[in-house]
């Protein structure tokens, strides 16, 4: 059983039959060597889906129902009104529907946001709009304002979410990333989020983790 292995162990261990890699993705075993004969069994769910539907939906309902501005007045001793949004402004558009996206698909469904969702090949999902392919890109991101990433790493979806992806989101989007740091072209989000045109971010993963000071300062914002 393994979790991103180094070379060493599997070269040490040539008669491995089997990897049981422990997570749903299994892109940090692409650039190793495997013994020929080596099953790797990758997890599909393991409890990880309905883990990964609670932290979505808690950082989209923290956005939408405006908890960080909240938050910000109590500390400054203030007691303000906040007119409530419709959900129906507020279309969240899933990236990945595998086992891992249906589920958040489904969840989010449940608090009656509008959802799409977007993968590699065409896929069927009650209650949900589905996008499929490179030529419907487009129309998934300019239809949705709220953007969760759970693609899996690959060559084709590494830096998918740079500006050129992102800037097509409908102005005031919101971006929550909990596949690989390496979708994410950092820099790009903080061009949109310090122009205005994003209104903010949910990591949950990072190009470098643990994140040095200086990387760190320039991600994390407080909210006003």
């Amino acid at each position: 059983m393994v979790w991103a292995p180094p070379q060493q162990f599997l070269d040490e261990q040539s008669q491995i039959k089997a990897l049981f890699n422990i997570g749903a993705g299994v892109d940090a075993l692409m650039n190793l060597r495997l013994p020929p004969t080596t099953m790797v069994v990758r997890l599909d769910d393991a409890g990880m889906s309905v883990q990964m539907a609670e932290y979505v939906c808690h950082a989209l309902i923290r956005h939408f129902r405006e908890f960080d501005h909240y938050e910000a007045d109590v500390a400054q001793g203030k007691w303000s009104y906040r007119r409530p949004r419709l959900r129906a402004d507020y279309p969240v558009g899933i990236m990945g529907l595998g086992v891992l996206g249906q589920r958040v698909a489904q969840a989010v469904a449940q608090f009656e946001f509008p959802v799409m969702g977007w993968s590699r090949s065409p896929k069927q999902v009650e209650g949900v709009s589905c996008f499929a392919g490179a030529a419907q890109l487009p129309d998934f991101l300019a239809a949705s304002k709220v953007l969760v990433c759970l693609l899996p790493l690959t060559d084709d979806t590494r830096d998918i979410l740079r500006l050129e992806t992102l800037s097509q989101l409908q102005i005031g989007g919101y971006v929550i990333n909990v596949a690989r740091g390496a979708h994410l072209v950092e820099q790009d989000l903080i061009t949109l989020l310090d122009s205005g045109y994003l209104a903010g971010a949910t990591l949950d993963v990072f190009r470098e983790e643990p994140l040095r000071p200086l990387i760190r300062s320039g991600l994390i914002r407080k909210s006003p």
